[in-house]
């Protein structure tokens, strides 16, 4: 049993927590990161500019237990005119914090400001089609699939996923 959590945006300090749960999730759960442990080296400095980049172009939010950083969601408006009415988010929740509804808050958050942004119409995102777990929670906030790369990710030599396109209209 997990002790409370809470749900705030992220600061500039916390670019080394993130970081750090960053690769703890890239370790637990490879198979259904676009990105492997291996290619992620990104800086304190690097992350701390990526953090500053959601405040006018998104929302970056933080779970914590405890103090600790163990989820994040980020969500950024595209930047180009023609596609400012929408953006893409990713979420990532440590595994031991997993089915505990840390998920589901993140995204009730970003959903609950997004109808407050009102350059905010529609919310992508993309997930492997063999995070089930995922896909089950983003269907439950009627996020709907509209689009399939077959094939897109290579996870070893004779495995293959999908990149499933999913969106919700605000």
């Amino acid at each position: 049993m997990i002790n409370t959590f809470t749900i705030r945006r992220a600061i500039e300090d916390d670019a080394d927590q993130i970081i750090m749960h960053t690769k703890i999730v890239l370790t637990e759960n490879p198979h259904v990161m676009g990105t492997t442990f291996e290619e992620f080296n990104t800086t304190t400095e690097e992350e701390k500019d990526w953090i500053n980049s959601h405040d006018k172009q998104g929302l970056l939010l933080v779970a914590e237990v405890d103090g600790n950083i163990i989820g994040i969601l980020s969500f950024r408006l595209s930047p180009r005119k023609k596609f400012s009415h929408q953006g893409l988010f990713g979420m990532s929740i440590q595994e031991k914090f997993t089915n505990k509804g840390i998920g589901r808050s993140l995204i009730k958050e970003l959903l609950e400001w997004a109808k407050e942004d009102n350059r905010v119409e529609k919310i992508s995102l993309e997930v492997f089609s063999n995070n089930e777990r995922a896909i089950h929670l983003y269907k439950k906030f009627g996020f709907t699939e509209e689009g399939r790369r077959k094939k897109q990710a290579k996870l070893s030599s004779n495995e293959y996923v999908d990149d499933i396109l999913m969106c919700k209209f605000i």
